[in-house]
Formats: C-alpha cells, structure tokens, sequence
C-alpha cells in the first residue's frame, strides 16, 4: 500500500490537514457572495504565540499556534476577547469552548502538546441576526 506514505505521523500535522480540509469543503459548499462572507476575519492570537496556520480571508476561518501560556491564560485570553462561553467540553485531553461573538460562532481548541499548549481557534458563520 504506497498511498499510506502519505499519512502523516504527527498529531500536530494530522490536525492541521484535518481543519485544513474542514474549512476548504465548507468553502466548496459556500455559495453566498456576500459581502460578509468575504471580509477578512481578525481571530484575537495571545502575545507570544507561534502560529503555524492561518486561514482568515473568510468564514470559515481558522488559525492554530502554540504557546507556552498555560490554559488558564489561553481561556483568559478568550473570555477577555469573547466574553464567557456559552458551552465547555473537555474530551480526550482537550478543553473545547464555544463562543457567540459579533454574530460568529467560535470554537477555541486548547490541548497540550509536551510542554505547550496548542490553540485552534475557529470561526464557523455568521448567525443570523434577530
């Protein structure tokens, strides 16, 4: 089976294409125009970070990075940019909060990767205003 050369054997990198191949088939199936849809999105990144991807030209965006921040500063960081989450979920290590912010959804990842914390924020849609 050479096709399985292909797989990539880090946990890091195994994500990255995850979300990378998340937010391109949402892109595919986007049909709207809009102007809004188009805007670039500006994902708040903690001071420090080490980002390794960013796609924020448009919703869906999502950009990861690593920092030696501990979790707590990381979720600080968050409520300070987003208010408070309006769910959290901790699975298999990693603590996921889910943001309402300025009509978006935001998802922020936070898991630890030896001695950092990696970070994915993502920004699913706009909601539709009451």
């Amino acid at each position: 089976m050479p096709a399985l050369r292909f797989i990539p054997k880090s946990l890091t990198l195994s994500r990255t294409l995850l979300l990378l191949m998340f937010s391109c088939s949402i892109n595919a199936e986007t049909t709207d125009t809009d102007k809004s849809m188009t805007e670039k999105v500006n994902i708040p990144v903690i001071e420090g970070a080490r980002v390794f991807a960013k796609f924020d030209e448009q919703t869906p965006a999502v950009i990861n990075y690593f920092t030696t921040n501990t979790e707590d500063n990381v979720i600080d960081f968050y409520n300070k940019s987003y208010g408070e989450p309006i769910d959290r979920e901790r699975k298999r290590g990693r603590l996921t909060l889910n943001y309402q912010h300025d009509l978006q959804q935001i998802r922020v990842v936070i898991s630890q990767q030896n001695k950092l914390r990696q970070v994915d924020v993502i920004v699913d849609k706009r909601l539709i205003a009451p």
